[in-house]
């Protein structure tokens, strides 16, 4: 089994850019998740701005793989075939000096019973959007239409969280969906619990599988945002169960 990526999701314009970059850039697989909607990355709010400047920063100085995580109005509009407006700003129109795209996976929070996906409308957007990985959230709630998309043929990832989000740690980890797709695993995981959790989900996967984690909740600090530190602890000691 290998450790694909390491994505630190939830930071945000109350982190100061140039750190995050120079410490998310010692990891090489680290990967910074940004979670967007209409109210908190529409044109003009303060994470629009930030994320802009992200770009720029990774411009003039280091490069690290940026995660879209799109929720509520966007990822609902997104489902039914309708890219809004910012969201084409980050996927399409937003290059970095190289040529390569800003976003490089782009994962679609979206819950069956919650929103309502139209499978071919969102393909369609999908296939509008060549640059990017997408990610689709795995749950018993979405499992039937996760199928149907594998079904169609579509190369994508998937996110297992069984909490949907809350960042409640799993119990027991099962076993990649397809074997053919790229699956990952998230709920409640931190520097304190992450080597243990990591051999829990190991003994569930094939021989030679790749698999990414993703973590939020227990990477914020006391003042309820993205820490740094608590990030950096995280991701040196995954990255050492790697190397194991």
């Amino acid at each position: 089994m290998r450790l694909k990526t390491i994505t630190c999701s939830g930071a945000n314009e109350h982190n100061a850019i140039e750190p995050l970059i120079m410490m998310l850039s010692k990891y090489p697989k680290a990967e910074l998740g940004i979670q967007v909607s209409g109210k908190k990355a529409a044109f003009a709010t303060a994470r629009y701005w930030w994320l802009k400047a992200l770009r720029n920063a990774m411009n003039a100085s280091y490069t690290i793989p940026i995660a879209l995580h799109i929720n509520s109005d966007l990822v609902e509009r997104f489902c039914q075939g309708d890219i809004a407006s910012e969201l084409e700003t980050w996927l399409n129109d937003s290059r970095l000096e190289s040529g390569e795209p800003f976003i490089k996976r782009v994962q679609l929070n979206f819950k069956i019973g919650r929103e309502t996906p139209d499978l071919k409308k969102m393909l369609e957007a999908i296939a509008r959007c060549p640059d990017q990985r997408f990610i689709f959230s795995y749950n018993p709630e979405n499992a039937i239409f996760i199928r149907q998309v594998y079904e169609t043929g579509l190369d994508f990832d998937l996110l297992y969280d069984s909490s949907h989000g809350e960042g409640i740690l799993a119990e027991s980890y099962p076993p990649p969906v397809f074997t053919d797709i790229t699956q990952g695993y998230a709920g409640g995981l931190s520097a304190e619990n992450v080597n243990e959790k990591l051999w829990q989900i190991s003994k569930s996967l094939p021989i030679g599988y790749e698999f990414n984690i993703d973590a939020e909740g227990r990477l914020k600090g006391e003042d309820g945002h993205f820490s740094l530190e608590k990030a950096r602890h995280y991701l040196k000691v995954a990255s050492q169960w790697d190397a194991i």
